[in-house]
């Protein structure tokens, strides 16, 4: 994602917080996306393909890319953060992958939590800067939800690649939608129809880091969220790839430095 984000450029620009009743419309404009923050509802969202988005509860919606969009409250009057999003550079792939909008209950963010209680402090107490300090925080906040697109597979992790990578794609896929798979590095080299050495210098290159330690990655973000689910550690160990319950507990306190259990008692995030 980091390489991806000094390819593509972004920006955002507040233009509005506070107490909201009424009505606008944002057309679509080249070059320019939204982020809308719905603090408080209730909030509609109108598009020209006559689809409602009722918004009930705090969510963050994000337009990735230009699309035309009403907002209104009708007699009601909703806490509202919106800003612009100035889209630059070289990130056609990323935006495509995305739905045209995305909308995320701020319940289901907890690691945003930090942020958005920032965001809401400095949106109703700032001072001097106060919109340079808003932008900043979108900013971080388009980043972080990013990050939840890729870590619940509402975007796809091949997007983040240069189209000189492109062959690459067919691995990340296969080790995003099969974590589980006995996967070697010749194995993945196969799928790319390259060599093993060319794919895994290739890879490294392309994505920061060998293989094996993306694999185990993925790994560790399915098994997240089947023990959120409820599933039982060995079952989970299982169903990741792991032979035995010791043996992903071992990579589980690697990766998160706390056993499953303990994970899931200190909340899950």
């Amino acid at each position: 994602m980091s390489a991806l984000l000094l390819r593509f450029g972004f920006s955002a620009d507040t233009f509005f917080q506070g107490a909201f009743c009424g009505s606008n419309h944002f057309p679509a404009q080249p070059g320019t996306g939204h982020l809308h923050l719905v603090r408080e509802g209730p909030a509609t969202f109108a598009h020209e393909d006559g689809t409602l988005l009722r918004i009930d509860v705090p969510t963050l919606i994000l337009y990735p890319r230009p699309h035309a969009h009403g907002l209104g409250t009708g007699a009601c009057t909703a806490q509202l953060l919106c800003a612009t999003v100035h889209l630059a550079g070289d990130g056609e792939a990323m935006l495509n992958s995305l739905p045209a909008c995305l909308q995320v209950p701020l319940a289901q963010l907890p690691a945003m939590s930090g942020v958005l209680e920032l965001l809401f402090d400095e949106a109703q107490h700032g001072g001097l800067g106060q919109k340079l300090v808003l932008n900043r925080l979108c900013d971080v906040l388009i980043v972080q939800l990013l990050r939840h697109a890729l870590a619940n597979h509402l975007m796809s992790a091949a997007c983040l690649l240069d189209q000189s990578d492109a062959a690459l794609a067919n691995a990340m896929t296969a080790m995003h939608d099969h974590p589980g798979r006995h996967w070697t590095v010749a194995s993945l080299a196969s799928l790319c129809g390259m060599s093993r050495s060319r794919f895994a210098r290739q890879f490294h290159a392309a994505i920061g880091c060998p293989p094996a330690e993306y694999l185990t990655g993925q790994r560790m973000l399915r098994a997240q969220a089947l023990l959120q689910q409820g599933r039982l550690v060995q079952d989970v160990a299982l169903e990741v790839g792991y032979a035995s319950q010791p043996a992903f507990t071992r990579a589980f306190r690697a990766c998160t430095s706390l056993s499953p259990r303990d994970w899931l008692a200190q909340g899950g995030s």
